[in-house]
């Protein structure tokens, strides 16, 4: 196949490794927290004060025991998903504070606009899995909201969900609640949860994320390691230098995982970005971009680990043409070049800042699009028809063909919101926008929204485990 995106052979990949491997033999990487340092020792590693220095013994050790394919198990087992080799999964929308109307105007996000984030998950045919934080909800105290994020995802839908990183009590007791949900001893050999871990760059783990990777890898549950180094910023403004530092830091992390919990599922990931020169800020959709994120990929399937990265991203502050311009783009990048979770899939906008509910609606039909895109037709004597064409002959029609009517429902992509009608026919259907469409949508949505069966004495325990865990330390 030709392809003009830079595609590494093995060599410069193996280039790229070489100079991580220099990066984490001679300056290591920083761990604030008193638990990993001693994991370090005790397992024979350097360690200088907080700084831990790797060889690339212990770099491939680590790599032997990370699966490259696990399955993330749904509290529905007919909604679980696998992730890894040519499987793929999306989710939404991860962090942003605020909600983002049609116009572009920001409010702070609430436990209201979470659930109903979650309500659009659950009646998707798109969406994989809760992403945990859609957003951060302003109106409930900070320091134990993501207890009520996780109820939420966990009696809202019966899809998989991700769990808090925020903190080593948060990520804790992310594991306690899924314990309590699926059973001690069903979470210590089933990936129910998983939580995403941000290396602080340029070198180093905050004392909250590697806290994280060690309490989920005890219990064996997948961590995302994933970094979002700035071109020019916290790292090199060459792109491939660049790479080696993207690379170094998540195979740290990845390290640290296999000590405490070999086997434990680690996704490789990235959404590393150009600095904006003008701003100095992040520009997370440009050309650059693009390249970074289909080198992820590569550097991933060079590892054979699953991979993580794109999404629908977009510099763009509402659900505007250059959100779905950039969104598709990415898209499409991420997709065609093998990631396997795409995090961020639905409603992102501003660079991470807020979240539409309108371009989420709208990020679904691109997203199911995507999938089309991935379809295979097999090249059989069968599917080639020659008899059908022999049938018709010149000057034909095959609308009226029994083949054609068997399979004109399931053929082709069913557009659910991009209009394929004629200029009339669109007149007809009420000469909607996109946005406008995405409004109705979100509407019939919500309203035929039914929750899921739940046990419950479930409920029951599960909030009072949370009221107890909100009395108790933070």
């Amino acid at each position: 196949m030709y392809e003009r995106m830079q595609s590494f052979s093995k060599a410069e990949l193996t280039l790229i490794h070489n100079a991580s491997m220099a990066i984490l033999a001679q300056n290591g990487l920083n761990f604030t927290d008193d638990e990993a340092l001693e994991i370090f020792k005790s397992r024979g590693f350097k360690v200088e004060g907080s700084q831990v220095y790797f060889t690339e013994e212990d770099v491939l050790s680590a790599l032997e025991t990370a699966p490259d394919r696990f399955k993330f198990h749904a509290r529905n087992p007919e909604k679980s998903v696998w992730i890894g080799r040519d499987d793929f999964a999306f989710a939404p929308a991860y962090g942003p504070p605020f909600v983002v109307d049609a116009e572009g105007r920001q409010t702070v996000g609430n436990m209201s606009d979470y659930e109903k984030a979650v309500k659009l998950v659950e009646t998707s045919p798109v969406v994989d899995f809760n992403g945990f934080k859609y957003l951060a909800p302003g109106d409930i105290p900070a320091e134990t909201s993501y207890l009520d994020m996780i109820r939420a995802a966990l009696v809202l839908s019966d899809k998989p969900l991700m769990g808090s990183t925020d903190s080593k009590t948060g990520a804790e007791n992310t594991m306690k609640i899924m314990e309590l949900v699926f059973g001690r001893n069903y979470i210590d050999d089933h990936p129910v949860t998983m939580g995403l871990i941000n290396p602080l760059s340029p070198l180093s783990y905050a004392h909250e994320m590697s806290a994280s990777i060690i309490a989920y890898a005890r219990r064996r549950q997948p961590v995302i390691i994933h970094n979002m180094i700035m071109a020019g910023a916290s790292g090199p403004i060459r792109l491939p230098g660049l790479m080696a530092l993207v690379n170094a830091e998540i195979l740290g992390g990845l390290v640290l995982a296999q000590l405490v919990g070999p086997g434990t599922p680690v996704i490789y990931g990235s959404n590393s970005c150009p600095i904006f020169m003008k701003t100095a800020g992040a520009e997370i959709c440009s050309p650059q971009s693009q390249w970074i994120f289909s080198a992820v990929t590569q550097l991933a399937r060079f590892y054979n680990l699953p991979c993580r990265t794109g999404g629908s991203l977009t510099d763009s502050h509402l659900p505007d043409a250059q959100a779905m311009a950039e969104g598709a783009m990415t898209l499409m990048t991420t997709i065609r070049n093998g990631a396997n979770l795409v995090l961020h899939a639905f409603g992102i906008l501003g660079c991470f800042i807020g979240i539409s509910f309108e371009k989420w609606i709208m990020d679904e039909e691109l997203c199911a699009y995507m999938r089309g895109l991935t379809q295979k037709y097999p090249i059989t004597p069968e599917n080639l028809a020659v008899d059908q064409i022999l049938a018709v002959g010149s000057g034909g029609t095959f609308i009226t063909r029994p083949e054609t009517a068997k399979e004109c429902r399931k053929a082709f992509y069913q557009h659910k919101l991009f209009n394929k009608y004629d200029e009339a026919g669109w007149r007809k259907e009420g000469a909607l926008d996109l946005v406008a469409k995405a409004q109705k949508t979100i509407e019939a949505r919500i309203g035929g929204y039914r929750q899921p069966d739940m046990d419950p004495t479930l409920v029951k325990d599960i909030d009072a485990l949370v009221a107890k865990m909100k009395a108790g330390p933070h």
